[in-house]
């Protein structure tokens, strides 16, 4: 748990950001929100037609006048998500960036990866890419095993 001085902190640095900013952020709080229960609510073979084509990738090069909102919109998923009363774990990231990229045309893949959990058994995780930037999930993806890919791209 954040001490109250981090808190403070944090919220003076989220004060300072632009209204575009901040609007991006709670965007991504109430996405967050639908994306969590979707998952609880639906089957994943019904959600997987709306993430995306099975095996295929999205392109590794973007406009570099996308790149900025790119990186603004994983700002906003990954502290947004932080902050959910609900789990907002790797998934929820990844369907909430997706969403939230295209609707700005901005095209991405959505990966699903595996590992050996040790006692806990299988361990599952997603990440997103858009580019050459992997949006959320970057930090664990290569403890993982790719089994799956969703490219939104037409």
């Amino acid at each position: 748990m954040p001490s109250l001085s981090q808190l403070n902190k944090k919220l003076k640095n989220f004060l300072k950001r632009s209204n575009g900013d901040k609007l991006l952020f709670f965007q991504a709080f109430i996405i967050c929100g639908i994306a969590r229960s979707i998952i609880l609510l639906i089957q994943f073979n019904k959600i997987r037609t709306y993430i995306g084509t099975y095996k295929k990738e999205s392109s590794f090069q973007i406009e570099n006048s996308k790149y900025e909102l790119v990186k603004k919109i994983a700002w906003a998923v990954n502290s947004a998500s932080l902050l959910t009363p609900w789990k907002s774990k790797c998934l929820v990231k990844a369907l909430t960036a997706q969403k939230m990229l295209k609707n700005h045309k901005i095209y991405s893949t959505l990966y699903l990866g595996v590992a050996k959990g040790g006692e806990r058994g299988i361990q599952a995780h997603a990440w997103l890419r858009c580019g050459q930037l992997i949006v959320t999930g970057g930090n664990l993806k290569d403890n993982f095993k790719e089994v799956a890919r969703f490219s939104n791209e037409k």
